[in-house]
């Protein structure tokens, strides 16, 4: 999946970012009580020596005169009470200490990526006024308190991601009635999701992917999350069909339910979510057409991903209409039918993936001409037949097609022998034919040239192949000539059952120092083999 665009709805910088602005401005040279000051003061300077006194907190010092609230990673309200303790990505050492619950002000905490270890923090009950809470990404373990609920309605943002905690999500976590994210991803997490969870009406973002639950289906009461704009409950052993409440959720963006079990139909009323961005179904065993009752309204997505499920029928008109659509991923299903020439106008498209189906027909003509970012397109092992589209690196941005186990027929268009960007071409067990332009070989940055099993592919090798080359596979073709002598990176050649003629050369042995596999069998070679 392309993890590449993956997490932009949900980041954690965005909620960071917005804090800046909603919280009111702290300063940091406002006078305070002297009680108070001496007070948050040595309440630092104890976190300070619990942490081993790091060289990242030498501005913590003990000097007179010198202003607590003014120390790195430090802000304060104008009482000088400590409210905001922010280290992210700091490498500190052992437990979270104890003395940040003596921070009786304390407003934000942000520990994320300091390394930070032992169990949950349960004295941030302290801190009654606390809103937000980053432990994300660092050595936490232990069960969650069954009573974690102490840490008040105050908090908006809890991330307790990427760590090591165990055990069953405390059904107290839905008396936090304000909270708006809530992250416990990438954890140890068993039992079932609770329906608890499902009283946090105030929710945006719900992280839960990734862990060790058992089999369960999405809880009911979560249809009272209507402020939801981001679920992520990818690998969460979830089963039973995609409940329909989910299309009844007017603020969302993100929806990810790949990787569970999911059975039955994708629900028609999905394609209504006009906020929907980023739609990922892929690895269930989902089944059925894709149904678009009317005019598709979710026209904000941007990455479709249902690969690797059961589903069937065609590709609805209506996808021709997603004007945003960067990454479109069907691989692996039962899809039949040609693809909509207006897949091949969206000008935002940048990924196609449409292997292992049974979708027939030409690829479009268009293909490549409109779609200025189009730089992957996988169609491999499809009933494809036609020519090559003339344009498909139109506009120089091609990095990938991989279009074997077709039909397609014709000749490799120049075009794409001279695609600049291109560095992996696989048309293997394909009808194509007539000779390979010579660009192909020294112009391209390809990495993998997979030409194998076309049959009437003809052409000669040039003695020098491109640098960047690792794989050539050109085996049951009718390439003739030489063999070239130099390859510096090429580790895997086969050309067997061609018109190859001449002797094996000797520079071959040094011209090609990483080849690894050498297949020259049912060619007109002859010799010596050096």
């Amino acid at each position: 999946m392309a993890s590449w665009a993956r997490g932009l709805a949900c980041l954690r910088l965005l909620f960071w970012s917005c804090l800046a602005l909603a919280l009111p401005c702290l300063s940091r040279h406002a006078a305070a009580q002297p009680g108070a000051v001496v007070d948050e003061k040595q309440s630092l300077l104890q976190i300070k020596r619990a942490w081993g006194d790091p060289a990242q907190l030498a501005s913590w010092g003990a000097g007179d005169g010198i202003s607590h609230c003014n120390w790195t990673y430090v802000s304060c309200d104008p009482a000088g009470r400590v409210t905001t303790l922010a280290l992210p990505n700091v490498t500190l050492t052992g437990v979270v200490p104890t003395a940040i619950g003596g921070l009786a002000g304390l407003k934000v905490l942000n520990l994320s990526n300091t390394s930070g270890g032992g169990g949950f923090p349960a004295f941030l009950y302290n801190c009654t006024g606390i809103t937000h809470i980053d432990l994300a990404h660092n050595q936490l373990h232990g069960e969650l308190p069954a009573d974690i609920g102490r840490l008040g309605e105050s908090l908006l943002y809890l991330a307790l991601d990427h760590n090591n905690f165990t055990g069953e999500i405390p059904a107290a976590v839905s008396k936090l009635k304000n909270l708006r994210y809530l992250a416990l991803n990438e954890n140890q997490l068993t039992g079932t999701i609770p329906p608890e969870l499902g009283e946090l009406t105030n929710l945006e973002t719900l992280k839960l992917e990734n862990n060790p639950f058992g089999p369960g289906m999405l809880p009911e009461s979560f249809r009272n999350l209507r402020k939801l704009r981001c679920i992520w409950v990818a690998n969460c052993n979830l089963t039973g069909e995609i409940p329909d409440y989910v299309t009844e959720m007017p603020e969302m963006e993100w929806l990810d339910l790949s990787i569970n079990g999911f059975t039955g139909s994708i629900p028609p009323e999905i394609w209504n979510l006009q906020k929907l961005q980023y739609l990922y179904l892929y690895i269930n065993n989902l089944s059925g057409n894709i149904v678009v009752n009317g005019a598709i309204r979710a026209t904000s997505l941007i990455e479709l991903d249902v690969s690797a499920n059961q589903l069937s029928g065609t590709i609805p008109e209506s996808f021709g209409s997603l004007s945003n659509l960067s990454l479109l991923n069907l691989d692996q299903n039962n899809f039949s039918g040609e693809i909509p020439s207006s897949i091949a106008q969206l000008p935002s498209l940048t990924f196609l993936w449409l292997f292992n189906n049974n979708f027939t027909g030409a690829l479009p003509a268009e293909l490549g001409k409109q779609t200025p970012l189009l730089r992957d397109i996988q169609v491999d092992d499809n009933n494809f037949s036609g020519p090559i589209p003339a344009g498909i690196c139109d506009h120089q941005k091609l990095w990938v097609f991989t279009a074997s186990g077709n039909r397609l027929n014709g000749s490799i268009p120049d075009s794409l022998a001279t695609c600049r960007t291109l560095f992996w071409l696989q048309l293997a067990d394909n009808e194509l034919s007539g000779e390979v332009p010579a660009a192909l070989w020294t112009e391209t940055k390809l990495l993998n040239l997979l030409l194998q099993n076309n049959g009437q592919l003809t052409g000669t090798l040039p003695k020098k192949l491109y640098w960047n080359l690792t794989t050539l596979y050109l085996d049951n073709n009718r390439f003739s000539g030489p063999l070239p002598v130099v390859a510096a990176r090429l580790q895997k050649f086969h050309i067997s059952n061609n018109l190859i003629t001449g002797s094996i050369p000797a520079e071959l042995v040094t011209g090609m120092p990483q080849l690894q596999e050498l297949k020259l069998a049912g060619n007109l070679l002859s010799g010596v083999i050096p």
